[in-house]
């Protein structure tokens, strides 16, 4: 199941139940700057399949949507950076790649399952980046040169990406990996670095599947 921000379009949510895929909407963080108030990763973190940290204000919604799951309440976030970016992070194999804002309750659960810190100076590390099995996928050459010793890495072409109320998105904040697939929100084929992104898909056996709508960031699709 995801859970996608409450702006997805009805073209996008009609995409994911064609997919049969299952999905949950967020509930706006009142904390948080209105326009990307609605982003999943702003406001949640998945630690493992049964243990997810969601920020103090959004808890009481999540606790009724996910009530199957261990919920954790987490710190609250705040709207300037870097407080609005705590739940901004992201695990790879045994890393988890963020810089050092980290929310308290994430940091003390990673680190103590083992997890080994990657730094990079983005604080929204996770809406910079494409999470595929092996590998990540990224158009940020900060996180890029950060990290490209540590793990395969492939760095991309920065392209026009929709976020309400901003110039630019990030690329990551466009998608989501679901089993096999990886979700886009829009048409990624037509992304300057489209080739790059299904080359390194088609290597990890990973079908790119997307609405033939534009491209936006709703910020990352959460599989839990």
């Amino acid at each position: 199941m995801l859970i996608i921000s409450n702006k997805a379009s009805l073209e996008f949510k009609n995409f994911l139940t064609d997919q049969n895929i299952d999905f949950i909407e967020t509930i706006d963080n009142p904390n948080l700057d209105k326009r990307i108030a609605d982003h999943p990763d702003l406001s949640i973190f998945v630690i493992d399949s049964d243990n997810i940290i969601v920020a103090e204000e959004v808890y009481p919604y999540y606790k009724v949507k996910l009530s199957s799951k261990n919920l954790i309440k987490g710190s609250s976030v705040f709207r300037k950076y870097p407080k609005d970016c705590i739940y901004n992070l992201f695990t790879f194999k045994d890393f988890y790649i963020n810089n050092d804002f980290t929310e308290k309750n994430i940091e003390r659960s990673l680190k103590e399952r083992n997890y080994k810190h990657l730094f990079v100076k983005q604080g929204y590390s996770r809406c910079s980046i494409i999470p595929l099995r092996e590998s990540l996928l990224t158009s940020d050459y900060g996180i890029y040169k950060a990290l490209k010793d540590k793990v395969d890495i492939i760095l991309l072409e920065n392209d026009k990406i929709e976020l309400d109320g901003f110039d630019q998105g990030f690329v990551g904040g466009t998608c989501g990996l679901v089993d096999d697939k990886l979700v886009f929100t829009g048409d990624i084929s037509r992304h300057k670095s489209f080739d790059r992104i299904k080359k390194a898909c088609d290597r990890e056996n990973i079908e790119i599947i997307y609405p033939e709508t534009s491209l936006t960031d709703l910020g990352s699709l959460i599989c839990i």
